[in-house]
């Protein structure tokens, strides 16, 4: 296979050994590796180099992986991230996630892992971006006024939906959250519980009055009286008026 057929890619690793051996399979794969063993090397080669992917160790001597990925943000919005950690830690993993990286993986990690894991991460880089991905590259680089103004329209849009009479319903990570809907909806479905509330209240205050009557009150009394052979009769005479 052709030297760097499959991309370049700049590995940061501060061990020499590890860096070593990552190099080489990447290599023997099919991709044009370059390597540094410090964040500042790192940059300097972004600066001057266009990379496909960048795979970083986290725990670096100048700075940590995660601030070495936002400064190469600053000059290449493009570039694919694998993140390496010593140990799994979920709340890097997200932090990491944020920030784009394609993918973070925890120390041993195997070569055929890595190589797949690189794999993958060019198939990703090459495949044509949406617009709605564009728009978060953008976010990463200095056009942060064309990107509010696409949030901007894009809100807008949702707005004129609801308050068409239509539903917005607001997900993250693919599961629903939130839903937006105009006023009017709104104020008929808060009011419903209280209407369904206000017509039992009715139904209660109404059959309150009547149990309190002279005659409610006599009938209950004789009731409360009555013989166990009296209050059977009384049963058998209602049941064969409701049959």
């Amino acid at each position: 296979m052709n030297p760097g057929k499959k991309g370049r890619v700049l590995i940061v690793e501060h061990n020499p050994s590890i860096l070593h051996s990552y190099s080489h399979q990447l290599t023997e794969a099919g991709f044009a590796v370059s390597q540094a063993s410090e964040a500042a090397d790192a940059l300097r080669q972004v600066q001057s180099n266009d990379f496909d992917l960048l795979i970083t160790g986290f725990k670096l001597p100048q700075m940590d992986g995660l601030t070495l990925l936002r400064r190469v943000r600053e000059h290449s919005s493009n570039v694919q991230f694998v993140l390496v950690l010593e140990a799994v830690n979920n709340q890097i993993a997200v932090q990491a996630a944020e920030l784009g990286v394609f993918h973070s993986l925890v120390k041993p990690i195997k070569l055929d892992i890595l190589e797949k894991t690189a794999t993958l991460a060019m198939r990703f880089h090459r495949q044509p971006t949406s617009p709605w991905t564009q728009t978060l590259r953008r976010a990463h680089s200095k056009e942060t006024s064309i990107t509010a103004t696409e949030a901007k329209n894009e809100f807008g849009r949702m707005l004129e939906k609801a308050m068409s009479g239509g539903v917005v319903v607001i997900t993250k990570h693919d599961a629903p959250k939130a839903v937006l809907i105009s006023m009017d909806e709104f104020t008929t479905l808060s009011n419903a519980p209280e209407l369904k509330i206000n017509a039992l209240s009715a139904e209660f205050d109404s059959l309150l009055t009547q149990m309190q009557g002279p005659g409610a009150r006599a009938s209950m009394e004789a009731a409360f009286h009555a013989s166990p052979q009296r209050l059977g009769k009384a049963a058998v005479v209602a049941a064969r008026k409701r049959g």
